[in-house]
């Protein structure tokens, strides 16, 4: 009787050590634009905030770049610039849709022309 048990936890065991673990839930993301020169960068699906802000700061690569919004897991970002990209409009929603639109509407409250979404993503 006391062999099916043994037998059970020695494969679970084995299972253990050889299956590779599960990758651990990447969901930070970040925005950064420089107000000067307009240039931007941003980041998804990264392990920590820290690590989000950092990324988003390289891929803007201007100096005065700051991040200008962040977001979470399971949350899709956007931003929204005038042409001249000096503009902007950032948000994060639950859906993509509903964060492109509301990156839009806050780029309208500043606006000097037009705004189009540059980019947008969502978090796993």
């Amino acid at each position: 009787m006391l062999r099916a048990p043994l037998a059970v936890d020695a494969l679970l065991f084995f299972a253990a050590i050889l299956l590779p673990a599960a990758p651990a839930v990447a969901g930070y993301g970040a925005i950064a634009w420089d107000k000067e020169t307009g240039r931007s960068g941003w980041s998804g699906d990264q392990p920590t905030a820290a690590k989000a802000k950092e990324v988003a700061l390289s891929r803007c690569g201007a100096g005065g770049c700051k991040v200008v919004m962040e977001s979470g897991a399971k949350q899709c970002s956007a931003l929204a610039t005038t042409e001249d990209r000096k503009h902007i409009g950032a948000a994060w929603r639950t859906t993509q849709d509903a964060a492109r639109l509301a990156a839009i509407a806050n780029c309208d409250k500043t606006k000097s022309g037009e705004c189009v979404v540059r980019f947008s993503m969502c978090n796993k």
